[in-house]
């Protein structure tokens, strides 16, 4: 089982490059998450342990953002979304049992409160799911 670093890393791409900052600022993360893009800067990754990260990609608009987490010997992956209330196409809300859908993508906005939560206490907050993509790895 993977050891937690003593410290955070943090890697995204710039220009198609990969780059490695450590025990970077929030106010870092956020910025790199703001300038996000579908073509030169697709990703950001915040980890402590090859077992224990929280990823994003997409772009500032619009990304996916999972996180590992070790568990036993192994780890367990996960997409993470949100309730949201979805209004019917005519404006109206659905019926009380169907109103409700989980969203998995999110702005950068977002994802900031993701990646801030997680350096902070290795989870999501709560109003945020987990969906468990594990077998997915193996």
């Amino acid at each position: 089982m993977d050891r937690p670093n003593a410290r955070m890393e943090f890697r995204y791409e710039v220009s198609r490059h990969e780059v490695l900052e450590t025990d970077v600022p929030q106010e870092r993360i956020a910025q790199m998450l703001r300038l996000m893009d579908d073509l030169d800067r697709t990703f950001c990754v915040l980890s402590f342990s090859d077992q224990l990260y929280i990823q994003c990609a997409g772009s500032a608009e619009e990304m996916i953002v999972e996180m590992r987490v070790p568990h036993r010997d192994e780890f367990r992956h996960f997409a993470i979304g949100q309730e949201m209330q979805i209004p019917k196409k005519n404006g109206f809300l659905r019926p009380k049992s169907s109103n409700r859908e989980v969203v998995e993508t999110f702005d950068a906005a977002v994802s900031e409160v993701l990646f801030r939560y997680f350096a902070e206490t290795r989870d999501i907050p709560p109003g945020f799911v987990k969906r468990d993509m594990t077998d997915f790895f193996e």
